[in-house]
């Protein structure tokens, strides 16, 4: 009876040993290119509908906020801009006026 017992030990290790290399790859993916969008991909493909719906809503509203700082910016930039234009026309009518 043992002996059988150590047979179907060591059929049932055998096949795990066969499903665990069947499961690894025997040849990985290059990411030496640098790039992460197949991995990323790859990610959030494995992710249940659940996972990407809360996935995709944060990139949404990551998104928005990152335009929303990139219009802060300009509207920074614009306001500087029309600042000092208004200052140099100031400073070249008080300039000008003194030179008369």
């Amino acid at each position: 009876m043992n002996t059988n017992s150590d047979k179907n030990w060591q059929e049932r290790i055998e096949e795990i040993e066969a499903e665990i290399y069947d499961a690894t790859p025997l040849n990985p993916p290059n990411n030496a290119q640098g790039s992460v969008i197949p991995i990323i991909k790859g990610w959030f493909s494995a992710l249940p509908s659940g996972g990407k719906v809360i996935i995709t809503v944060f990139g949404v509203m990551l998104l928005f906020s990152l335009i929303s700082t990139v219009f802060s910016i300009l509207k920074s930039l614009l306001s500087i801009l029309v600042i000092g234009v208004v200052f140099y026309i100031a400073y070249k009518f008080v300039n000008s006026n003194g030179k008369e």
